[in-house]
């Protein structure tokens, strides 16, 4: 079984002559040289290997991990990853206690792992293959012939659809859960969620146009017993940014429920029409914030199915974001020529290039409105990655 919250040894061995009170910072480069994201999950260490025992015993070493030397916010946490093929540096901050004299050797871990949404990195990895005959090709085909023989635009990893799912994913995928692997049910929608003509069509002048793919992610939904599962939901189109041909995810990774149903000769699958988002709330940008799944209050509250978190109708969370002008702040920093080359910068200007399909920027940067005829779900992450990219370039400047 393929095992997506496998954790690849990040072993740091460190030997110092110590002082008490004192401290150390190291810089340790780590490298995804995989294909999906990598999160952060701890530090792991076993206290009878050297002087491990002092670390997070009073008057012993205390180990914190930061995203860059001078950070004194949070520390390096759940909430960050190092993406597919990328280097990135971190700055761990040994500080010895009383007890914590001489010469000391420690043996730490760096824990790494695939959170569930990794499942749908490699979903978009397959929807971007260019390979004649690869997944994509594989993906659409199976769509295609299906749609034709029953009208359906559903597929799943369960009965007879088992094999090209283990074609396209390597072989049957799992997460750990408390360290046993317990499988992952799949099923993809191909369908138009947003009412646009962006993402892909079927085969048929009278077919379906403009859909996206969705992918509904569940771990064993027998084990539900409301008769309702946890379905991840993440959806996919291509189309609407600067790049035409490839694929990427709009809006988040949507926690919700769905019913489960028999599919496909007595297997259980979900039913994807009976999704609805469970209640949380999404950080858009500082101050900015909505919640979905709530079944009363103001408009954030009633979206709770797929469709209306991906329509174009709340236009509430488009004049919130103007009023926080952090899209004009972003503007007059990356034009003003004393800050080109500074930390953060080349990040901040990329982030702001990358939305600018949902936004339109007048009388030099005065006026930078959000383009009203964007789904919510198209402008959020770009909002979310300008704001980080911001608060990044501030921190180090």
């Amino acid at each position: 079984n393929r095992d997506l919250s496998f954790v690849h040894p990040t072993n740091f061995k460190a030997s110092v002559n110590a002082s008490a009170r004192g401290s150390i910072t190291y810089k340790i480069t780590f490298h995804n040289n995989s294909t999906v994201k990598y999160w952060y999950i701890k530090q792991n260490y076993d206290a009878t290997i050297d002087d491990n025992a002092l670390i997070n015993a009073g008057n012993g070493i205390s180990i914190v991990m930061k995203d860059h030397p001078a950070d004194n916010s949070a520390t390096f946490n759940s909430d960050d990853w190092i993406p597919p093929d990328t280097y990135r540096d971190v700055y761990v901050t040994y500080t010895f206690g009383n007890n914590a004299t001489g010469n000391l050797t420690t043996f730490v871990n760096y824990l790494f792992g695939i959170r569930m949404d990794a499942v749908h990195d490699d979903f978009l990895a397959v929807l971007n293959s260019t390979e004649p005959g690869g997944g994509y090709d594989l993906l659409t085909e199976a769509f295609n012939k299906k749609y034709a023989e029953e009208g359906s635009v559903v597929l799943a990893n369960v009965g007879e659809e088992k094999e090209l799912f283990d074609t396209l994913f390597g072989e049957e995928i799992t997460i750990n859960i408390d360290g046993t692997p317990v499988p992952v049910t799949l099923v993809v929608r191909r369908e138009n969620v947003d009412n646009r003509t962006t993402g892909d069509a079927y085969s048929g002048s009278n077919a379906p146009k403009g859909c996206e793919y969705t992918l509904y992610i569940t771990v064993d939904p027998l084990d539900s017993p409301t008769g309702r599962a946890m379905v991840y939901a993440v959806t996919y189109s291509r189309g609407g940014t600067s790049n035409q041909s490839e694929w990427y995810q709009v809006g988040e990774l949507y926690e919700g429920t769905a019913e489960i149903i028999n599919y496909d000769n007595g297997k259980n699958a979900i039913d994807y029409t009976t999704w609805l988002a469970s209640p949380k709330e999404y950080v858009v940008a500082n101050g900015i914030t909505y919640l979905v799944g709530q079944a009363q209050g103001d408009q954030y509250d009633k979206i709770i199915t797929l469709e209306g978190l991906m329509s174009t109708d709340d236009k509430d969370i488009f004049n919130m974001i103007n009023n926080t002008q952090i899209l004009k702040t972003v503007y007059h920093i990356i034009h003003n020529s004393q800050n080109v080359g500074k930390p953060g910068y080349d990040l901040l200007r990329q982030a702001f290039t990358d939305a600018a399909a949902f936004y339109r920027v007048n009388n030099n940067g005065g006026d930078i409105p959000v383009n009203m005829n964007a789904t919510r779900a198209e402008i959020i992450p770009y909002i979310e990655a300008i704001q980080k990219a911001l608060d990044y370039y501030n921190q180090v400047n």
